[in-house]
C-alpha cells in the first residue's frame, strides 16, 4: 500500500515538474485584476462585470491548480473560452469589441505558438493544440464579422462547405 502511495505521489510530482509554461500574454490575461463594479452601473452592465469577475477568478484558480499539477491544459483553455467571452459582451460598440477581440486574438496566437512547442516537447497533447487552434479561429471570425458588420462589402456570398 505505501508503495503505491509514493508512486502516485511520484507520478504528480513528475507532472508537477513537467507543467508546460504558458505565454507571457496568457499570464497577463490571469494576472488582469477584476472589474470595478460601480454603484450607478446598470443592472445587465453590473451582472456581466459579475460574470467577467468570476470566470477571472476561477481563470486565476484553475491556473494555480495547473501550477501544482491538478489540472490540465484542457481546462485552462476553456475557461480562457469562458472568459474571453465575458470580456467581450461587456462592450457594446463595434470599435471597442474589435479591440478586445484583436487583443485576444493576440494571446491565441502567442499562446498556439507556445503550446505548438510544448507539444513538440511532449509536454501537451495535439488535441490541445487543435482545441487552442479552434478558439484562435472563433476569435477570428468574431473579429471578421464584427469588422464588417457595417461594410457593404463585408455581404459578399460565402461558399457553402461540402
Amino acid at each position: 500500500m505505501a508503495i503505491i502511495l509514493w508512486a502516485g505521489g511520484l507520478q504528480l510530482g513528475l507532472h508537477a515538474q513537467q507543467v508546460a509554461k504558458l505565454s507571457p500574454k496568457v499570464m497577463a490575461v490571469v494576472n488582469a485584476p477584476p472589474v470595478d463594479l460601480k454603484d450607478d452601473d446598470a443592472p445587465l452592465l453590473r451582472l456581466k462585470k459579475e460574470r467577467f469577475n468570476a470566470a477571472l477568478n476561477e481563470a486565476k484558480a484553475r491556473f494555480d491548480l495547473y501550477n501544482r499539477g491538478l489540472t490540465r491544459i484542457p481546462e485552462l483553455i476553456a475557461v480562457g473560452e469562458r472568459l474571453f467571452g465575458a470580456e467581450v459582451d461587456l462592450y457594446d460598440k463595434p470599435e471597442e469589441k474589435a479591440q478586445v477581440l484583436q487583443r485576444q486574438l493576440d494571446v491565441y496566437n502567442e499562446a498556439e505558438a507556445n503550446l505548438e512547442m510544448q507539444v513538440r516537447k511532449g509536454l501537451a497533447t495535439q488535441a490541445d493544440l487543435e482545441r487552442l487552434r479552434y478558439n484562435r479561429l472563433s476569435v477570428e471570425i468574431d473579429l471578421f464579422n464584427n469588422k464588417n458588420v457595417h461594410d457593404e462589402h463585408g455581404s459578399v456570398a460565402q461558399p457553402s462547405p461540402k
